[in-house]
């Protein structure tokens, strides 16, 4: 099964993310709208709420990591040598 991102944000963006997106389908339903759109070559939906927000919903992609990334250069190495460049003061 698929994983699932949303987020909310301001009706006001939707017309901007819909003008670079190709739309598959819009419905009304009751006095919401939602909009089925392919976006960077991701599907997306998108419900335009009455009180003038959105909820943007897409599948997380396999692609991105489901988890943080830690720079092993960043951790700390006490065997490490001293970096190239630098001598230590005396």
């Amino acid at each position: 099964m698929n994983k699932l991102l949303w987020r909310t944000g301001k009706v006001t963006e939707l017309p901007d993310l819909l003008m670079l997106a190709t739309l598959e389908k819009s419905a009304a339903v009751g006095t919401a709208t939602v909009y089925h759109f392919n976006h960077e070559g991701q599907e997306k939906l998108a419900i335009s709420l009455p009180d003038g927000q959105a909820l943007i919903i897409e599948v997380l992609s396999s692609a991105r990591p489901r988890r943080r990334r830690i720079d092993p250069l960043k951790t700390d190495q006490p065997d490490a040598p001293p970096e190239a460049g630098v001598l230590p003061s005396d």
